[in-house]
């Protein structure tokens, strides 16, 4: 296989994710971004944070101003240094990461500065301008598109595809235990930045087993299967991905090989990880059985559990440090943190090994990254 158009992962680190009005409820989504980055580059020789020269950065619920920019400036980056803040919505740190390397590639940067920040707990309020009635949300369709909430239409896949209240519950556990196991092995340590003397992610329910998922009542619709317990919660957090021009025998955690956003239909929004992940396989004549570990966001455990059954995707190789159903999906951050995830695992391999990450996105798109380990190398 060969990966003529690949980019190194530097380094990837993220904060501890809190719940909204949680641990890091006080601090502005900037804050986050420079306490973060100050710390990572505490640790790193290999690139410092003057070597910057263009950030990109994930965010959702905190536009407006470019936040990207109040950032890298709030970190103490050089005012001469560009930044652009991605919403793709729940794919927007793997769209900041994506854009990061096509300017590599094209030749624009060397080192450049990617991943997301998102603050719910500050998040904007939206008002109608006309009616001056507060709003939960922007719009996700247009036209003759419905817009329905996620939580609606992950109901409706479900009944779509069979899937019972105990099988998504069973997932949700799953995920949960896998958290569980990573805690207790100390397996997170090594790619969380503390935040104030905060190590531990505030999500992840320990104490949760099938009977306590069973009792609780559906959030969306009145005879659905999606729960509280089994879909992802609303979270603060923020992620850093360094990326830069790859050279051989590089110093790097890992290294990007290729991704693939694609588009779906909006109501069928939970499929996009399917469709973005089997072209991102055929683009590089690839088939699952190559890779080693895939982490995929779990928006709702319907979403998840379709995936992988659609991609024939083992227990064993899926989120192996457990899900968003446990940690949470700080939006404009996930897009990092599924990366940091992935770079964790794929890097406990004592030979090249390859992942992927891969979200579904309200409004109707999927993206899929292909990753290799620190040690990976082209076959």
């Amino acid at each position: 296989m060969i990966f003529d158009k690949k980019v190194s992962l530097v380094d990837a680190k993220r904060l501890p994710i809190g719940k909204v009005n949680g641990i890091l409820r006080s601090a502005a989504p900037e804050e986050l971004y420079a306490e973060l980055i100050a710390n990572q580059f505490e640790k790193l020789s290999s690139v410092r944070i003057d070597d910057g020269e263009q950030v990109f950065l994930g965010n959702v619920m905190n536009l407006g101003g470019n936040l990207a920019r109040r950032c890298m400036l709030a970190a103490g980056i050089k005012p001469s240094i560009p930044a652009q803040t991605i919403d793709c919505q729940c794919a927007s740190g793997l769209a900041a990461v994506i854009d990061g390397a096509a300017a590599i590639l094209a030749g624009n940067a060397t080192t450049v500065f990617t991943g997301g920040i998102e603050s719910n707990s500050q998040a904007n309020l939206i008002v109608d301008r006309v009616t001056k009635i507060p709003k939960m949300r922007y719009p996700m369709t247009a036209g003759d598109f419905v817009d329905q909430d996620v939580g609606v239409l992950a109901d409706q896949m479900a009944e779509r595809f069979g899937l019972s209240r105990q099988e998504v519950d069973e997932f949700a556990f799953k995920s949960q235990k896998k958290a569980s196991v990573a805690f207790s092995q100390g397996l997170l340590k090594q790619e969380i930045i503390p935040y104030h003397g905060v190590t531990q992610d505030e999500c992840p329910r320990f104490d949760t087993n099938m009977g306590k998922l069973s009792k609780l009542k559906p959030a969306f619709t009145s005879s659905g299967i999606c729960t509280a317990g089994n879909s992802c919660p609303i979270n603060d957090g923020a992620s850093s991905v360094i990326l830069r021009k790859f050279r051989k025998n590089d110093n790097a955690a890992g290294y990007l090989l290729g991704s693939q956003l694609v588009g779906c239909q909006p109501e069928e929004f939970v499929l996009g990880p399917i469709y973005a992940t089997r072209k991102l396989l055929q683009r590089f004549n690839l088939t699952l059985e190559q890779v080693d570990a895939v982490e995929m966001n779990e928006a709702f455990a319907v979403q998840a559990l379709i995936c992988q059954r659609k991609l024939k995707i083992p227990d064993e190789k899926l989120n192996i440090l457990g899900g968003a159903l446990a940690y949470g999906h700080p939006y404009g951050a996930t897009g990092g943190i599924l990366i940091t995830h992935l770079l964790n695992v794929l890097n406990r391999f004592e030979r090249p090994a390859i992942g992927i990450v891969t979200l579904c996105v309200a409004g109707g798109l999927g993206v899929s990254m292909l990753i290799g380990n620190n040690v990976w190398s082209e076959k």
